[in-house]
């Protein structure tokens, strides 16, 4: 039960996250469909909205609880951290922020969201005109909505979770522990799981988009794998808390900054 109260806290958090994940995917829904499909897919839902999402934000919850308590417990043969919920609910110190990570994540977050954006506007919007239909998602919804969904419920799946789970099978299989885990088994760790992420969206994209095209595959693993990558790296490097960070600065610049200028240009 040693890491039970950060599997907690981190439910907590995914909790106050899912809050925001039935508004998010209706705001999403509405800006890629015709208003009649978008009234009879909201029309044939089966309770109430407050219900929906009370249901989704304690389903997310368990959920976060469930796989960062499976997560931290692999943990302790494969060496990954989390060195500031680790300092601060287990040794209860005050924990001691790195601050070249912080940097590295804030600044490599923000360059992240440029390249993403750039690559969507530049490449794949010209050659994919849906993208570009509809007002979008309003923007603070998007925002809340990456921010503590993505930075932290997709983070503690992907990276604490899985990539977790992958370098320990490997290291389990191989008779490794900690110091003599090759290298080769984090980056198989971090590829995979950055792929198996990807992967993830293509439901979404091919319901988004009415068709699931390999133009349309492609960018979904680009604007997907190629930051969950450097997620991963952080994660392996610095400890889970930096991914965190990287990855909502991404939401925050793209959502608040980026993705508004666009509109006025």
């Amino acid at each position: 039960m040693k890491y039970l109260k950060i599997a907690l806290f981190l439910g907590l958090l995914g909790l106050f996250a899912g809050a925001f994940v039935v508004p998010y995917q209706l705001e999403s829904l509405k800006s890629a469909l015709s208003e009649a499909d978008y009234k009879a897919i909201v029309g044939k839902a089966p309770v109430p909205l407050p219900v929906m999402i009370a249901a989704a934000a304690f389903q997310i919850g368990l959920i976060t609880t469930v796989l960062s308590w499976i997560g931290l417990k692999l943990t302790k043969r494969t060496g990954l951290t989390l060195p500031l919920l680790q300092t601060w609910l287990l040794e209860k110190k005050k924990p001691v922020i790195d601050h070249t990570a912080l940097k590295v994540a804030v600044i490599g977050g923000a360059m992240g969201s440029l390249l993403l954006v750039a690559t969507d506007v530049f490449l794949f919007q010209p050659r994919i005109p849906k993208i570009g239909n509809g007002e979008g998602v309003v923007w603070w919804k998007a925002a809340l909505g990456g921010v503590f969904y993505g930075g932290i419920v997709e983070e503690v799946m992907v990276r604490l979770f899985l990539m977790t789970l992958i370098v320990w099978v490997l290291s389990f299989i191989f008779k490794k522990n900690g110091n003599n885990i090759p290298l080769s088994f984090y980056w198989i760790g971090i590829t995979l799981a950055a792929l198996i992420f990807s992967a993830g969206h293509l439901p979404a994209t091919e319901a988004l988009y009415g068709e699931l095209t390999a133009l349309l595959i492609v960018r979904s693993f680009m604007l997907n794998g190629i930051l969950a990558v450097f997620f991963g790296y952080l994660f392996w490097k610095k400890g889970l808390e930096y991914a965190m960070i990287a990855h909502m600065m991404v939401h925050i610049v793209t959502q608040l900054i980026l993705l508004p200028i666009l509109k006025l240009v």
